[in-house]
């Protein structure tokens, strides 16, 4: 890398706010509370090493989203999809949206919605400096300095960052900026982590779970009674997680127009699995909860190659009893080899 892929942070709030002229910003924002990726003037973003409580999943995949609505049998679409440029995206959250755009862009069940807002989103990944606390990224093979899955890579260097462009989006992004002197990136490849890292990486050990294994296996030998036996189902880690995508919906009418929305759903709650007739075949948060964990390393990975897991820690900090998807995954390895 050159001194020309180089850009100040003072002069990168000047590029954000050039760029919040066609999109709406958001990234890391301090609420007084938690931090947290919120829509903020490029001023107020932060550009430290801090990891915000969620990640940015809902500017991809809304909490709640109108779908369409229906009135004097008429059929209208949303066709209102914002776009954002979204800043300071982490490695770990570059590749759960990896995940989700794989699950939700490819196959008879492709999202338009979620395509739609994968086009119109401008992101911005940086790299972490530091691992965080109940971090495990790299058990996963996530590299917490780099990801390529994003329009843009910055690596931290303090008081500057490194500035990697890896789509057409993110070319003419920086290209466009007037301040042309402050941001040149000369690579017109696909950067990969050694244009960002000066040592060669080893790739990491990571842990897994055995796909072609009989689900018989993870249900009968696991004592999964034991595994919950401290878990309130409350679904919070779920809600954090940047790979979560279960979604149910809702009909509502408002003045004789009807509406369905999208709405995020938790395969921790009870109704997630209740049919019609009554019977639920996931009564208890055991069962739940092993839903969650095959789900994460088993059945997505045997779907689309991808582990629904990419390490960010964050179920394991907010969750009230301090349960870790990490130690379950490896008390299964000690049990299933």
């Amino acid at each position: 890398m050159t001194d020309k892929n180089r850009i100040s942070k003072e002069n990168m709030r000047g590029f954000l706010e050039f760029l919040s002229k066609d999109r709406c910003l958001v990234g890391p924002f301090d609420t007084g509370k938690v931090i947290e990726f919120h829509e903020a003037s490029a001023t107020d973003i932060l550009m430290d090493d801090r990891i915000t409580y969620n990640s940015a999943k809902a500017y991809y995949f809304p909490q709640t989203e109108l779908m369409f609505t229906f009135a004097e049998g008429e059929l209208e679409d949303n066709e209102k999809i914002p776009g954002y440029v979204i800043f300071g995206a982490r490695p770990c959250d570059l590749e759960a949206l990896r995940v989700m755009s794989t699950v939700y862009s490819t196959g008879k069940y492709a999202d338009p919605f979620f395509q739609r807002r994968f086009d119109a989103n401008l992101i911005i990944g940086v790299g972490c400096l530091n691992r965080k606390p109940e971090c495990f990224c790299s058990d996963l093979g996530v590299d917490k300095e780099f990801s390529d899955f994003c329009d843009i890579m910055l690596k931290d260097n303090g008081d500057y960052y490194t500035v990697l462009y890896l789509s057409e989006k993110g070319e003419l992004a920086l290209k466009s900026y007037p301040a042309t002197n402050e941001v040149v990136c000369e690579n017109n490849h696909k950067a990969t982590v050694s244009d960002v890292c000066n040592e060669t990486r080893e790739p990491s050990p990571c842990f897994k779970l055995d796909v072609e294994k009989d689900d018989k296996a993870y249900f009968d030998i696991i004592d999964w009674e034991k595994v919950t036996e401290t878990c309130k189902g409350c679904g919070i880690c779920t809600y954090v997680c940047p790979t979560c995508y279960c979604f149910d919906f809702k009909d509502v009418s408002k003045k004789g127009i009807a509406e369905r929305y999208k709405c995020w759903d938790s395969c921790m709650y009870p109704k997630f699995t209740l049919h019609a007739s009554g019977h639920n075949p996931r009564m208890s948060v055991k069962e739940r909860y092993r839903q969650r964990v095959l789900h994460k390393f088993v059945y997505v990975n045997k779907n689309v190659g991808l582990t629904a897991c990419t390490g960010c820690g964050r179920c394991v900090r907010s969750c009230p009893v301090g349960m870790s998807i990490k130690k379950v995954v490896e008390g299964i390895m000690e049990v299933l080899p």
